[in-house]
């Protein structure tokens, strides 16, 4: 077991935590089955709200996130997570199938950008490779 900050509270870490945010539920569950199987513990959002709450509740390491979503698009949850002290220092991976949006996912804060469609593989070397740099 490994500790880590988040926030201002110190918390015991089991497994590292990715929360997937998606408003394709069939992606939502592909990520879920293959990050569970690479002994991650995830959590799932389908919209932004939900995942500006679930990022400050559960202090994931990694949060995988979409760009384009019905109300509020990836790169605001990102603008707002980044602006967030409790949810700033979290790695974000952008994840859409518009190449144009690198530049403005990396502007808003993401860590990495991956394009849809996505190989896990290099998806989980990503996500490996943050939680690396983080800790």
């Amino acid at each position: 077991m490994q500790q880590r900050n988040c926030g201002a509270h110190e918390v015991e870490v089991v497994a590292a935590k990715v929360l997937i945010v998606d408003d394709e539920r069939a992606i939502r569950e592909l990520f879920y089955s293959f990050f569970s199987a690479e002994g991650f513990q995830v959590i799932l959002a389908s919209e932004g709200l939900e995942a500006l709450a679930l990022a400050e509740k559960e202090c994931p390491q990694v949060i995988l996130l979409d760009v384009k979503m019905p109300g509020m698009s990836g790169i605001e949850v990102c603008h707002r997570l980044k602006a967030n002290e409790k949810t700033s220092a979290i790695p974000i991976i952008i994840m859409t199938a518009y190449l144009n949006r690198t530049e403005e996912a990396m502007e808003a804060g993401a860590h990495d950008f991956i394009s849809k469609p996505v190989n896990l593989e290099e998806l989980a070397a990503r996500v490996n490779s943050v939680i690396e740099q983080a800790s």
